[in-house]
């Protein structure tokens, strides 16, 4: 889907796709659209088709010939394959800037984008590298947004655990700590981006930008130390639940061992007087059974106070 915009007077206004248009908005594109782009603005094939591929990091590039900068950044994305939890993936955003034109690529949906022309007066077209700072910024802003929302969701999964401990959950907490993987390794490719930004040529800085790349910044870096202190804090939560898990399978294993020790020494006891033995005081005697049954339990209370004094139980 491409859609055209353009400025007008102080808003941004959805326009044909021509050469008046001043930004061009490009997602899941048809391969035919993206030739007819190709055709239309002479813009370098792999600008257009670099963003569009999954698995593309994080980069800046520069086409002499055809005077178009590219700038490659990860934003976060719902992740749609898992609605047990909430976790996210990051997907490429490609801004080509050139010719007097901005165009944004990406493979997925991003609604932050589209906010621009119906909701922000304040963003312009005329300043292209301001422009494009300001969609950095939204991103960067949409990643501390979604830190919350996954740090909400592991405090509700940690609750859960702590009233019973399920595979279910463990695997909820694991979505969460997969996302913390992908925004981590995103935002420091990012945060790479940022500070070679303006050795693009179509990158203009100006005096008002100043204050726009500062926030950037700010807001990118706190990004970067927010993940890395809820992925520690993961990773601790983690290592404890095993540890958790380990003692109380323990505890089991021992208590089963303890009763098999103790059903163990009655049986010997009865297995001993059951292969031809006499039994003591009378044969033909209740008080023989009883007898028996006497040194049984003192075998018993002997074993176990034993295991009492080691503190086993």
């Amino acid at each position: 889907m491409i859609t055209a915009y353009k400025q007008a007077s102080n808003e941004i206004t959805e326009t044909t796709l021509d050469r008046y248009a001043e930004w061009i908005n490009i997602v899941e594109p048809e391969r035919e659209e993206v030739e007819e782009l190709i055709e239309q603005f002479d813009i370098p094939e792999d600008f257009l088709r670099d963003p569009l591929d999954s698995e593309e990091s994080a980069r800046i590039d520069y086409d002499e010939d055809s005077g178009y900068s590219l700038i490659i950044i990860d934003l976060p994305v719902v992740n749609s394959t898992n609605r047990k939890v909430l976790s996210f993936i990051t997907q490429p955003l490609g801004i080509i800037i050139g010719n007097k034109r901005l165009f944004t690529v990406c493979d997925v949906e991003n609604e932050f984008l589209e906010n621009y022309a119906r909701i922000d007066s304040d963003i312009t077209l005329k300043y292209r590298s301001q422009f494009a700072l300001n969609i950095l910024l939204t991103i960067a802003n949409h990643y501390n947004r979604n830190l919350r929302l996954l740090n909400k969701s592991r405090l509700r999964i940690e609750k859960r655990l702590k009233d019973n401990v399920t595979n279910k959950q463990l695997y909820n907490l694991m979505e969460v700590e997969k996302s913390l993987v992908y925004f981590l390794a995103a935002l420091k490719g990012n945060d790479n981006i940022i500070k070679k930004l303006f050795r693009l040529p179509a990158m203009h800085r100006y005096e008002d930008d100043e204050e726009l790349l500062e926030d950037l910044v700010i807001e990118n870096k706190q990004a970067i130390e927010t993940t890395e202190l809820y992925t520690k804090i993961l990773e601790s939560i983690t290592t404890s639940y095993s540890s958790l898990l380990s003692n109380e399978l323990n505890n089991i294993m021992k208590t089963l061992t303890l009763f098999t020790v103790f059903l163990t020494l009655p049986t010997i006891v009865f297995s001993f007087f059951g292969m031809n033995v006499p039994l003591p005081i009378d044969d033909h005697s209740y008080k023989s059974w009883i007898t028996i049954i006497g040194v049984s339990l003192l075998l018993v209370t002997i074993v176990g106070t034993l295991l009492w004094k080691k503190r086993k139980f």
